[in-house]
């Protein structure tokens, strides 16, 4: 019996590392990428780390290789203005990533404006308009209990208006109640008084903004446009 199940365990084992061994091998796919870089050329290779790996928080470098698995060469986040995770087989969405000045905490009443981190940091960009861009960056957000912690990444949001050089965060996806949250939501949308009074008048739900903090950046943009006429 006991010979029956070792020998049962043996063979899950070897099934598991064999399984392991195989999601480990590499797909070039998830590695290939194009690098816009700030003189305006471009690299068409491959970046050391995959799209999941690469989403860390305060990413300023990235290294690239002209062949897979080849030879790689760093490069900070002032030569290097654009990552492009192009379409693949696995993936049918083109993921990018701007190297943009970013504020290094979100603002609160002490400090409306906090200061930007000293470089720029690779924020991926989840919406393209006219006039606001709208950016995701990983954050470890922790929740302290009674009897454990618990830690997990999650978001924080960013808008970067046209004719600005420094992109301002303006929410942190955490789990959690947030009392007083039209007052909350009015804070972080205090550059664009139309969205503060949609808050008022019940147009911009906190529960639907807190499902979808990325709402609120096509109004933004709706905004902008509209004070430029």
């Amino acid at each position: 019996m006991k010979r029956t199940f070792f020998n049962l365990a043996a063979a899950l084992l070897t099934a598991a590392v064999c399984a392991f061994c195989a999601d480990a091998k590499k797909d070039a796919d998830d590695y290939r990428i194009i690098a816009i870089m700030a003189d305006g050329s471009r690299i068409d290779g491959y970046i050391a780390s995959g799209l999941t790996n690469h989403m860390r928080p305060f990413v300023t470098s990235v290294s690239i290789s002209r062949e897979f698995d080849g030879e790689k060469e760093k490069y900070n986040s002032e030569q290097v203005a654009s990552v492009i995770y192009p379409p693949s087989e696995k993936d049918t969405t083109t993921v990018v990533f701007h190297s943009i000045r970013v504020q290094s905490k979100l603002s609160h009443l002490w400090n409306k404006n906090p200061k930007p981190y000293k470089k720029p940091v690779f924020l991926r960009l989840i919406y393209n308009g006219e006039n606001i861009k709208g950016y995701v960056m990983p954050i470890l957000d922790q929740t302290n209990g009674q009897t454990m912690s618990v830690s997990h990444y999650t978001w924080r949001y960013y808008y970067l208006r046209k004719g600005d050089d420094v992109a301002k965060a303006y929410w942190d996806d955490i789990n959690g109640i947030i009392p007083g949250m039209k007052r909350v939501m009015k804070f972080f949308f205090r550059d664009f008084p139309e969205l503060q009074d949609m808050v008022d008048a019940g147009e911009i739900k906190g529960g639907d903004f807190r499902d979808n903090p990325a709402m609120v950046l096509p109004l933004m943009d709706r905004c902008m446009a509209s004070a430029a006429e």
